[in-house]
């Protein structure tokens, strides 16, 4: 590689390339017609939600916590990979131009990302008079450069281990920033708003000070950027085949009770349900997908928008399941099991009617919890009931008989 110039280039192309490629998968016809049904009865519901907050509703607090998040987390991102380590070191002096351009890049890609969450929080800023368009404006340019700054300081990093761990650092700035952005929206006095201004600027020149002369921590940053790559792998798994992902198990002994009262002697059961509970991200996401479901029924009003969120989770929850039964494509102990394929998909069945059942209830007792009479409660638990069989029985049955090669 003649340039460091080139070198970014090209990593910056290959993993454009990665993402795009496996990014068709994902956003398929099924997916883009939830996520376009999703937004449109998300905006529905979110109209109506606003008429309805009382004027004491604390919304500087709530769009102070929520900005000061996520101007705070995200990292550079630096395209290294494992052998980096040690077939760019003689480079390490030479590297300041191609962490720069990663900065920008990043900066984009975020402030692409708060963008949308600032056209969502416009109507809250607007219904509470916290100002007029034009100051909005200002607002969304001080969000802007306190997202520069916070990637700034995650810059100073790639050369500098940190003055806090990484836990501490990301609760000191965003502390830092939501005292600034409570006191900008509270019009405190112009000499409070510059407390916490003077603290941040005097944090990041204390590490900038540190970094100075400090070798590049390529361990760091290649950890960081295999593992957020891994994690779009892990993602994208979801929906189709990535042979060169790497699983994640954990023992999670608290689950060893239920594993154990499961008596099978087809071994595709067996092995499926302890996939389930001990892969890093199968759990962790349905659990995760079942409480922003419930969540979000019980916020809903209407019994038909209830519905139609619930079947719109059961869609996505059996989605992200079902490519459980993809990551042993590759696997050769998997052949060697005396199934067929037939028995094979009625274990991934199985594991799907049990959890499409635990949502389809825990929906329906949350939305009689909310107040819903008991008629609307069975005709409700009844319709997901028969959306779960018609998904597994049709749409499941046939995607694995489509795509799947055990």
């Amino acid at each position: 590689m003649r340039t460091v110039k080139q070198l970014w280039s090209n990593r910056y192309k290959s993993y454009l390339k990665e993402i795009s490629k496996y990014g068709r998968y994902i956003f398929n016809d099924h997916i883009k017609f939830v996520l376009v049904f999703g937004f449109g009865g998300g905006a529905y519901y979110y109209q109506q939600l606003l008429k309805t907050i009382s004027s004491d509703f604390p919304a500087v607090l709530f769009i102070s916590i929520v900005f000061a998040l996520l101007v705070s987390s995200g990292q550079i991102t630096t395209y290294f990979k494992g052998p980096d380590l040690y077939y760019l070191l003689p480079l390490e002096k030479r590297m300041k131009g191609y962490f720069i351009r990663s900065y920008f890049i990043t900066f984009l890609v975020q402030a692409y990302l708060l963008l949308m969450f600032l056209g969502v929080i416009y109507p809250i800023y607007k219904k509470f008079m916290l100002g007029e368009t034009t100051s909005f404006i200002v607002f969304v340019i001080i969000i802007f450069l306190l997202k520069a700054y916070h990637l700034f300081v995650s810059f100073l990093h790639t050369s500098n281990k940190g003055i806090l761990n990484r836990g501490l650092d990301y609760c000191v700035r965003a502390i830092g920033s939501f005292f600034f952005i409570y006191a900008l929206l509270s019009k405190w006095n112009i000499f409070l708003l510059f407390i916490p201004i003077i603290c941040l600027a005097v944090y990041a020149i204390l590490i900038q000070t540190i970094s100075q002369n400090k070798r590049v921590q390529w361990e760091r940053n290649v950890k960081l950027d295999t593992s957020r790559l891994a994690s779009f792998y892990r993602f994208a798994n979801l929906f189709t085949d990535v042979p060169s992902i790497q699983q994640q198990v954990k023992r999670r002994r608290w689950a060893d009770p239920i594993i154990n009262k499961i008596k099978t002697k087809n071994a595709a059961d067996y092995l499926l349900v302890r996939t389930f509970i001990r892969n890093g991200n199968y759990l962790s996401m349905f659990i995760r997908q079942l409480f922003v479901g419930a969540f979000v029924i019980y916020l809903v009003p209407t019994v038909i928008g209830k519905l139609i969120i619930g079947v719109l989770f059961l869609y996505m929850i059996g989605i992200q399941n079902m490519a459980i039964l993809k990551q042993y494509n590759y696997h050769m102990l998997w052949k060697i099991y005396p199934y067929t394929n037939e028995e094979n998909k009625k274990s991934i069945s199985t594991l799907l009617y049990i959890l499409l059942v635990i949502c389809s209830v825990v929906f329906s007792v949350i939305a009689l919890v909310k107040g819903m009479i008991a008629l609307n409660f069975l005709l409700m638990i009844f319709i997901y009931m028969v959306f779960s069989v018609w998904f597994i029985k049709f749409y499941v049955s046939k995607r694995l008989s489509q795509s799947q090669k055990l």
